[in-house]
C-alpha cells in the first residue's frame, strides 16, 4: 500500500498527528510531504517514511495577520508545486489542507476545523473562503475529526469519521505537581505569551519547578497555546493546562482553551489576563472520561481500505 499524505506548513500539530498515526501503519510505503522545520522537531525515525520537503509554505495564520490579507494566487500556486504525482498513491490523506482535494477529490480529509471557516471568522468573506468552501461541498470528502473538538462547517458535515483524543495513556498513576512547563508556542506574535510565561515563572518561582521542556510530563503543570497537538499530549499524559489566548489568534485557539476548560482539563484565559492556577492540579482526576487512542483507530480504519 502506497499513501501519500500532505500536511499543512502551519505550526507543529499537523505534522506530530500524521507521524503518530504512522506509528501503526509500519507496513506500508508513506510519503510525507512537510515542511523541513516540522521533521526537525520530532526527528520521526520510521523506517518506511519518506519525507519530501516542501519549497514554500501553504498555509501560516501568523503571516497572514501580518498582511492582513491571504493571498489566494501564492497558496495556490504553492499547493500546486507540492503535490507532486499524486496519482501514483492508492490512499491521500490531506491534513488541514482542502486545496489538495482539486488533484486527489477521493483523498480522506485529517482535520477538526477548516481554515476556510477561520479565515472567515478573521476577515470577513474572503478569496481563501470562498475558493475552498465550494471545492469541499463539491467533493464531500471523507474527514477523520476529534469528536470533542470538532468546530465550525465540519459539525454538521454528514460524511465524517470521530475519533477520540489521538494518543495512548502514557500517564503514571501517582500524580504530585512539582514542575510548570511552558510549551513556547511556533508563532511570530509571541511577545505576550513570552511576557505572561515570566509573570507566571516570577509568582509560582518558590513552590514549582520550572521548564520550557516539553518532555517533562510527569508531575506537571502545562502552561500552552492550545493546539490539537499539545492537548493530545496532555491528554495521554494526563497533564493540567493552563490554556492562553490572544486575540491574534484564530477562532480555533480560543475554541479549544474553551473545551479544555469545558471537559474539566484545565482553565482557559486570555493571555493579557491574570491567570490562577491554584487549582488546576486537581483537574487531573477528569481525565478519565475522556475516551483516548483516536491515532491508533485512525490507522485502524485506513487499514480497512486495503
Amino acid at each position: 500500500m502506497k499513501i501519500g499524505f500532505f500536511v499543512c506548513s502551519n505550526g507543529y500539530g499537523h505534522f506530530h498527528r500524521t507521524i503518530q498515526i504512522c506509528e501503526y501503519l509500519v507496513d506500508w510505503d508513506i510519503d510525507i510531504y512537510c515542511y523541513k522545520y516540522q521533521v526537525k522537531r520530532f526527528h520521526p525515525d520510521l523506517p518506511n517514511l519518506n519525507f519530501i520537503f516542501y519549497d514554500d509554505y501553504n498555509i501560516r495564520w501568523d503571516l497572514a495577520l501580518n498582511e492582513n490579507e491571504f493571498d489566494l494566487n501564492r497558496y495556490l500556486k504553492s499547493v500546486e508545486s507540492q503535490v507532486g504525482e499524486i496519482e501514483k498513491y492508492d490512499l491521500v490523506i490531506t491534513d488541514n489542507l482542502v486545496s489538495i482535494l482539486k488533484y486527489r477529490p477521493d483523498a480522506i480529509y485529517s482535520g477538526s476545523f477548516l481554515w476556510y471557516d477561520i479565515f472567515r471568522d478573521k476577515f470577513g468573506n474572503n478569496p481563501l473562503t470562498e475558493y475552498e468552501e465550494t471545492l469541499f461541498q463539491d467533493t464531500n470528502p471523507l474527514v477523520v475529526c476529534n469528536k470533542y473538538v470538532t468546530l465550525g462547517s465540519l459539525i454538521e458535515h454528514n460524511n465524517k469519521f470521530e475519533i477520540g483524543w489521538g494518543g495512548e495513556d502514557l500517564s503514571n498513576e501517582s500524580y504530585e505537581p512539582e514542575t510548570i512547563s511552558f510549551i513556547v508556542p511556533s508563532l511570530n506574535y509571541t511577545d505576550d505569551y513570552i511576557k505572561k510565561y515570566l509573570e507566571i515563572r516570577e509568582e509560582h518561582k518558590n513552590n514549582y519547578n520550572m521548564s520550557f521542556n516539553i518532555n517533562h510530563t510527569d508531575n506537571s503543570i502545562f502552561i500552552v497555546r492550545p493546539g490539537l497537538g499539545i492537548i493530545n499530549t496532555c491528554v495521554s499524559y494526563k497533564i493540567p493546562m493552563v490554556c492562553l489566548w490572544s486575540e491574534n489568534d484564530s477562532t480555533e485557539t480560543k475554541f479549544l482553551a474553551d473545551k479544555v476548560k469545558e471537559y474539566g482539563l484545565g482553565i482557559s484565559c486570555n493571555v493579557k489576563n491574570k491567570v490562577d492556577i491554584t487549582n488546576v492540579y486537581k483537574c487531573r482526576d477528569n481525565f478519565s472520561d475522556q475516551d483516548i487512542n483516536g491515532y491508533r483507530d485512525f490507522a485502524n480504519y485506513l487499514k480497512e481500505k486495503e
